[in-house]
């Protein structure tokens, strides 16, 4: 049945592929961003197949509009970056994404709608199981007693617990809350400090020796990865859970496959064929020593289970990134001709 769905944050990396993937199954699409992470180019396929509107989900009274005759919201905006910009930006990060959770529930909810699925991330879980050498596989029920170590970490589990409480006042609503764990693909910020680690490796690749090749640490930090393509089944196989049950998840959205930094560097230099010399950082504090996740629930209530494999993925990505910097250049070279 066609719906009409609402995706925050779709001109994004994780919400840019799910527009797609919408449009494709016959649903009629509207996306809201402000385009401080995104990119309408992301969109430019299925462009005149959706509504795209550019607006701040901190102003409610901007946005509520938006939200009139829909039948799905999928909530993925956010305030996100690299670990720099959560360390670095504290109190922004967390009053942003506090204003965006509450003013996209409050129009969820004075429009009955009644699918919600809501981006929250491994980072709510305590930072004593993250912050650790050789950190455990963590289980959604260990997010509390809550300690997240990111402010980042407290916004989202501020947003689930709010969403918690809403289910309890209407009845009516049928929600998923998913924590995703480094889903990355094609699409991604590749900025050296606002990107994220498998793309900021494969840009520091792929302009060596123009750039050197910097790891923060010593690369003995722990981390799990999702293809994208495996994190959209996840949500869609969610959405269609609400049909049966009224609140999906929380649930892990991950793949149970350790990796450290270091493998991850090694992999995108073996796939670049250069020859590149890693230098680690050691004078840059880790913050967050591991994350790996439990995606048995998943699993279990969904049947779903990831199954694209790192190195093929993290290829798939940096080809992706090496085309972007390719045309940026070509831009460039326009523009001062």
């Amino acid at each position: 049945m066609i719906k009409n769905i609402l995706v925050t944050g779709g001109a994004g990396f994780i919400g840019s592929h799910l527009v797609k993937r919408l449009v494709k199954e016959g649903h009629n699409v509207t996306v809201i961003d402000n385009l401080e992470r995104g990119k309408i180019d992301f969109l430019t396929e299925v462009i005149e197949n959706i509504k795209v509107v550019m607006c701040d989900l901190t102003n409610y009274n901007e946005c509520k509009k938006y939200f009139i005759k829909k039948d799905i919201v999928i909530h993925l905006a956010s305030k996100v970056g690299g670990i720099g910009t959560y360390t670095s930006k504290p109190y922004e990060v967390m009053h942003s994404n506090m204003e965006m959770d509450k003013n996209v529930l409050k129009c969820v909810i004075e429009n009955k709608i009644h699918k919600y699925f809501y981006a929250s991330s491994a980072h709510v879980y305590p930072k004593e199981l993250q912050t650790i050498p050789n950190s455990p596989m963590i289980k959604e029920s260990e997010a509390y007693p809550a300690n997240p170590e990111l402010t980042y970490g407290w916004a989202k589990l501020i947003g689930e617990k709010l969403i918690e409480s809403a289910v309890i006042e209407n009845n009516w609503m049928n929600v998923g809350v998913g924590r995703f764990i480094g889903i990355y693909g094609e699409n991604q910020d590749y900025g050296l400090s606002t990107g994220s680690v498998i793309p900021v490796f494969s840009h520091r690749a792929i302009k060596h020796p123009e750039i050197e090749f910097d790891v923060w640490g010593n690369g003995e930090e722990t981390r799990s990865y999702c293809y994208i393509d495996d994190a959209l089944d996840c949500i869609l196989l969610m959405l269609e859970k609400m049909d049966e049950i009224n609140f999906v998840g929380p649930l892990n959205i991950g793949k149970e496959e350790r990796v450290t930094i270091s493998d991850i560097a090694k992999t995108i230099i073996d796939i670049s064929e250069k020859k590149i010399n890693i230098n680690y950082d050691k004078t840059k504090k880790t913050v967050i020593w591991g994350q790996w996740c439990d995606c048995e629930s998943a699993k279990n209530i969904l049947g779903w289970e990831a199954k694209v494999d790192i190195k093929t993925g993290i290829k798939l990505v940096y080809n992706d990134i090496k085309k972007r910097l390719n045309n940026e250049s070509k831009k460039v070279s326009t523009n001062t001709i």
